[in-house]
């Protein structure tokens, strides 16, 4: 008999990198195959047992010698993704979605032989037991049936106690597909989930079972449910990304009211999803896939909070990975946590009470309940709360101790109080908002090199008290209105223009600026520069993949990789791209399907550059699917009269391409109507996982100035790079050029510095006052951009 044990040291925990808060590991047992569900029992002389569901069979592992953790036992079975185990006396009860009906395993005698048995009868007359989904035994000893072949997936009831490992059949709920089912004291707790609610059933009469209630559940995918102790609460999951799990008061089945819902706080909006949920002594215990093992205080049901966690989960991304099943309810209250991937994982929890902050906010001068209110504890561990249309917050954390609490509203002077947090008890907290006055912000866009006002310019007044959006008139004015006071960041992009940004602009008062752009090419998708998105597609219906502008949702494979990126390019302005239809979820349901998808910019004058350069990031993925990956990104120049390929990139990837860098005469004759275009597809009957992006395009000049005399490149060489202190800066040019400037720019495009000099040599030294960071030198020669290059600072 094969036995596998493992314990991990701290210093190994440390190069893991498991997150853990409240919850340490035991021991880890690894299989080689993929895991599913897991149960525990406890044997007569105190043993305890985990009952560990695995691709091919159960694997039985004694838990009786901490440091020696191992399997027992291992019973074959029908190769399944799916099984579920449940105990009664000494015989577990095992499902499975394959075939070879309920399996049924004596442990009396562990950690010696453990027998067992397949029970498939002909139960209805409509053919034999042979596949199930889940199964729950109740205090009475009657198991529940879910999702079998028979009763059209309905629950189906046993009694498995009065025959010891020889189950009789007593019942049948009704033919409505069950996925997971809950029983106690004669009511049944039923997670149908393709009708979208939780069923709650009478069956104190197994012949006669009658619905009670049912209740929709937030993402109408009901996965399963448990009751709290008291049995005046139901939790729920739904297997969904981004779904919570939801706690329901049922004292009154004719009226049952949502109390909470529950998401991990530093994940939320990343597509993660909830499995199961149990419950112990009025704590949650959450399989909670990739994010691995969550402990929730549940005793006040209206105010979920995290108190404990553990994740085994190392990979990236969200998805059907991770942590399957969950079983809290030894004597020892250790905890079985069995991770798809990468085993089993025998967890000691620190069981604490949340420390509860609840209040209402109001505005100081009106006295009215404020909604919207952003409530944050400034702690390490994550938490947040928005107040509701009463005014009302509920948050709170795992941590005791003082802390400042920040609210803030937007039009409204943000507030920090402090309050001392104790595990255990409720603190209140009202607080009064102050409301801000609001003030115009005018002002007028020229171009930089004479002065004109620049028409049509988009102006972005971005900052914590909201983002204010205008465009240039006529004139080059521009007026953003009912703006509140506060401190401003100043975007301002037009196409045929490089960006520009000033910060920190102060708004007290009525004010005004002055905004001036140098003429280029130049879009980090920040602003909407006129960008069209085109398609031919098989058919009318079925088919995605439009280009789409905004900020990446990460898809990811079963693997962990990203599919669809999950951040644009750092270091360029803002946080979006250009994406191939940008939604989360499954790899597969937003990916580039039945057509041909093109992204084309605005026309573009080259003519007054010497010899342009375009550059550009690209992401690309294509895989899985019907036979090998064949697709392609396509990126093709026109001058208005011809259109050739500068570049294909048919290799995938899960991280954006390094930059590419087309010189337009390599290629094509240079124009005033030149456009480029990005192109990808996928066509049946051979789909595939296709995900294409663009981001930080920007024109400039080639590395090479004037033409009189032999070509030389242009260098700009930065060392050290990155830096601690100071870093020197060193330009060459080729020729001789009349005026050169050396401006140095932050991570968000806002001028640093700016040099100017009278030769096309020479040198520069700074960046002693700098704040680490991202920076990029440009080299500028009589009034055209030559080269751009990064240099980072870093702290020692």
């Amino acid at each position: 008999m094969k036995k596998i044990t493992l314990c991990l040291t701290l210093a190994s925990l440390a190069v893991m990198g498991f997150g853990q808060l409240n919850v340490d590991l035991i021991a880890h047992i690894p299989y080689n195959e993929d895991l599913n569900d897991v149960w525990g029992w406890t044997a007569s002389d105190g043993t305890e047992y985990g009952l560990v569901g695995l691709h091919g069979g159960v694997s039985i592992v004694s838990l009786a010698d901490h440091d020696n953790v191992g399997e027992v036992a291992y019973i074959p079975g029908p190769g399944s993704t799916w099984r579920d185990i449940k105990t009664w006396g000494n015989y577990a009860y095992v499902t499975n979605e394959e075939d070879g009906g309920l399996l049924i395993i004596d442990m009396s005698n562990l950690p010696g032989a453990a027998p067992y048995s397949y029970w498939s009868p002909d139960l209805f007359g409509t053919g034999p037991l042979l596949t199930c989904h889940n199964l729950f035994i109740d205090e009475f000893g009657y198991c529940y049936l879910a999702g079998s072949n028979l009763n059209s997936g309905g629950v189906v009831i046993l009694d498995v106690a009065t025959t010891p490992g020889q189950p009789i059949l007593v019942g049948k709920g009704p033919n409505v597909y069950s996925h997971d089912v809950y029983a106690r004291n004669n009511e049944m707790y039923s997670s149908e989930i393709y009708a979208g609610h939780l069923g709650i059933y009478n069956v104190s009469d197994k012949s006669n079972i009658t619905l009670q209630a049912t209740q929709t559940t937030p993402f109408q995918f009901t996965h399963n449910a448990w009751l709290s102790d008291n049995g005046n609460v139901v939790f729920t999951t739904d297997e969904r990304a981004n779904a919570p799990v939801a706690a329901y008061d049922i004292s009154n089945l004719n009226n049952i009211v949502e109390l909470d819902e529950f998401r991990p706080i530093a994940t939320v909006g990343q597509n993660v999803i909830p499995h199961n949920v149990h419950v112990w002594q009025d704590w949650l215990i959450i399989s909670y896939y990739t994010d691995g093992g969550i402990v929730v205080d549940a005793s006040r049901p209206n105010n979920l909070i995290e108190v404990g966690n553990f994740d085994t989960f190392f990979g990236a991304g969200a998805g059907f990975n991770g942590a399957w099943g969950a079983y809290p309810f030894f004597p020892s209250q250790t905890i079985l946590v069995s991770d798809i991937g990468d085993g089993l994982y025998v967890l000691e929890p620190h069981y604490v009470r949340a420390c509860w902050l609840e209040g209402t906010v109001t505005d100081a001068v009106q006295g009215a309940p404020l909604t919207g209110v952003e409530v944050k504890i400034q702690s390490q561990q994550p938490n947040d709360d928005v107040t509701n249309a009463l005014g009302k917050y509920e948050t709170g954390q795992a941590l005791a101790g003082t802390f400042q609490v920040r609210f803030f509203k937007q039009g409204y002077q943000p507030k920090v109080v402090p309050v001392e947090l104790v595990n255990g008890q409720l603190t209140t907290l009202d607080v009064e908002l102050q409301p801000l006055n609001q003030y115009s912000l005018t002002g007028i866009t020229v171009r930089n090199n004479d002065g004109t006002p620049v028409e049509g310019a988009t102006v972005i007044v971005s900052g914590e008290q909201g983002n204010f959006q205008s465009v240039t008139g006529g004139n080059g004015q521009f007026n953003v209105s009912a703006i509140y006071e506060g401190q401003y960041d100043i975007y301002v992009g037009r196409w045929g223009y490089l960006h520009q940004v000033i910060p920190d602009i102060q708004v007290a008062d009525n004010s005004a600026v002055t905004v001036s752009l140098d003429p280029g090419y130049q879009d980090d998708f920040y602003f909407d520069l006129g960008w069209q998105a085109t398609h031919q597609v098989q058919q009318n219906q079925g088919w995605t993949g439009e280009w789409e502008r905004g900020e990446p949702i990460g898809t990811y494979r079963a693997d962990g990789a990203l599919a669809n990126p999950d951040l644009d390019i750092q270091g360029d302005l803002g946080d979006q791209c250009y994406v191939t239809d940008n939604g989360g979820g499954s790899n597969s349901a937003h990916d580039v399907d039945k057509g041909v998808f093109t992204l084309s910019s605005p026309l573009m004058d080259l003519t007054a550059y010497d010899d342009p350069a375009i550059s550009y990031y690209l992401w690309f993925h294509n895989g899985g699917g019907n036979g090998s990956p064949d697709d392609s990104l396509v990126v093709r120049l026109s001058n208005g009269t011809d259109t050739v390929t500068v570049e294909s990139v048919k290799e995938s990837g899960s991280d954006w391409r390094p930059q590419s860098r087309i010189r337009v005469s390599d290629f094509i004759q240079v124009s005033d109507q030149m456009q480029i275009f990005f192109v990808t597809g996928d066509l049946d009957p051979n789909g595939h996982i296709v995900e294409a992006g663009v981001d930080d395009f920007l024109v400039g000049e080639f590395n090479v100035v004037g033409t009189a005399e032999p070509a030389t490149a242009a260098a700009l060489k930065i060392y050290p790079n990155p830096f601690e202190e100071s870093v020197r800066i060193e330009f060459e040019l080729g020729n001789k050029a009349a005026s050169t400037q050396v401006r140095l720019l932050n991570a968000t495009g806002m001028e640093v510095y700016n040099w100017t000099l009278n030769d096309g040599n020479g040198a520069v030294q700074t960046g002693t006052s700098l704040p680490a960071g991202v920076y990029f030198v440009q080299l500028i020669a009589d009034g055209k951009l030559v080269e751009t290059r990064k240099m980072v600072k870093v702290t020692r």
